[in-house]
């Protein structure tokens, strides 16, 4: 019988994408959809279009990003790039703080408990 982690990792990617999604975008300025995929495929983390997409169009329609279609200097057909918007650089930094803190928080917890198993 395997442990029920599946619905727990679902659970916990779904703001840890949103998170790596605005940190990759922060670093490079802008960024467009397959472009994500392909920088966070390189860093070990497999998503599927279908999950960043509409993770892209809801931070956009929520102020987050800000995207455009470029199709000049762009080699085959036209990019939609997105940025941070004000909002979304505030939205990143908040978010940065608290997943630091959980972090700390587990690893506190994790050092406690070492050795109790």
């Amino acid at each position: 019988m395997s442990l029920p982690t599946e619905n727990w990792k679902a659970q916990i990617r779904k703001g840890y994408l949103e998170l790596c999604i605005l940190l990759l975008i922060r670093a490079h300025d802008r960024l467009y959809g397959f472009e994500i995929l392909e920088r966070m495929s390189a860093l070990g983390l497999e998503v599927k279009e279908g999950t960043v997409y509409p993770l892209l169009n809801r931070m956009t329609t929520d102020s987050v990003l800000t995207s455009i279609w470029e199709t000049e200097g762009v080699k085959g057909h036209p990019r939609k790039f997105y940025s941070l918007t004000p909002r979304g650089r505030a939205l990143l930094t908040e978010m940065s703080g608290e997943f630091n803190r959980m972090l700390e928080i587990y690893q506190a917890i994790a050092s406690q408990t070492k050795g109790s198993t």
